[in-house]
């Protein structure tokens, strides 16, 4: 069932498939440079572009489909979204795996930070916490 909405210019497929084309390569490249704050500040657009796109393929169902003359273009716009979203995929997944080494990195130093030993004092009984000292992380991903 098409959401009940006033037809818009994204309910013409090949306007909403280029829109989201155009939101993946975006994200893309700032998946590949692991600039995740950006990638993750376009989910918003990806969603409208996605549900404008979603929304067109039922519009163009309800018509009877694609035009015999559109067809080849479309399976060629279909295809470079398949690849899009199998690269967006990969990438992403690799973004959440740097993120996690990076968090993992962090527990770990502070795991192992000297000020996170308990230590105890002259009595024997158990000192309060030190005051803390600069901590410096450095690794590659």
């Amino acid at each position: 069932m098409i959401p009940p909405q006033a037809p818009h210019q994204h309910d013409d497929l090949p306007t909403a498939a280029a829109s989201l084309a155009a939101l993946l390569e975006q994200e893309n490249r700032l998946l590949e440079a692991l600039d995740l704050a950006a990638a993750a500040a376009l989910l918003p657009a990806k969603q409208t572009a996605t549900d404008a796109f979603v929304r067109a393929q039922a519009h163009a169902k309800l018509r009877g489909g694609i035009p015999p003359a559109g067809r080849e273009a479309a399976i060629s716009l279909g295809t470079h979204l398949r690849t899009l979203a199998a690269e967006n995929r990969r990438l992403l997944e690799r973004g959440l795996a740097a993120q996690g080494r990076v968090i993992a990195v962090i527990a770990r130093a502070v795991r192992t930070h000297p000020l996170m030993a308990p230590r105890y004092g002259a009595s024997g009984a158990f000192a309060g916490p030190r005051t803390p000292t600069p901590l410096a992380i450095s690794t590659r991903i």
